[in-house]
């Protein structure tokens, strides 16, 4: 005598032992991409906050880069709790050299005056045990030589 024996039953406990790490993996992947997306809210306001105080007449005016740069972030020129903005001034006597004061006599004559704008944020993730941690600390940073008018 045969003993035929029915597999019905088999794919649905292989089903549900597969599920449950593939449902993590897929909630992984979302928090990962809300994070590659908030890094780049950060860049982006950097940068557009730092290439308006590059007008000339902006430069000083680092309450409105900051403003701009919480604006872009939160929609709130205050910001929020979660998001720090600074905005600074700085001249060098080369491009890329080393910082020196704005009254400084340079060869080549004047300082370049340049402004820096960085960003940065601790949101939280989806989930938050395991080896993916519940938050990550972003950041984001321009750096515009300010414009010379002739």
């Amino acid at each position: 005598m045969r003993i035929i024996r029915s597999q019905n039953g088999s794919a649905l406990i292989e089903f549900a032992l597969i599920l449950p790490p593939l449902v993590l993996m897929l909630a992984y992947m979302v928090d990962y991409a809300l994070w590659i997306q908030k890094a780049l809210q950060l860049q982006d306001a950097a940068s557009a906050a730092a290439a308006y105080g590059a007008i000339p007449g902006n430069a000083t005016n680092t309450t409105q880069m900051t403003a701009l740069a919480n604006y872009i972030l939160t929609g709130s020129t205050s910001g929020a709790s979660w998001v720090s903005v600074s905005a600074t001034n700085f001249y060098t006597c080369s491009p890329g050299g080393t910082q020196v004061t704005a009254t400084t006599s340079c060869s080549t004559g004047a300082p370049y005056h340049y402004v820096k704008v960085t960003t940065s944020a601790t949101p939280r993730g989806l989930l938050g045990y395991g080896a993916v941690p519940g938050t990550l600390a972003l950041n984001g940073a321009a750096t515009y030589r300010v414009e010379v008018t002739p």
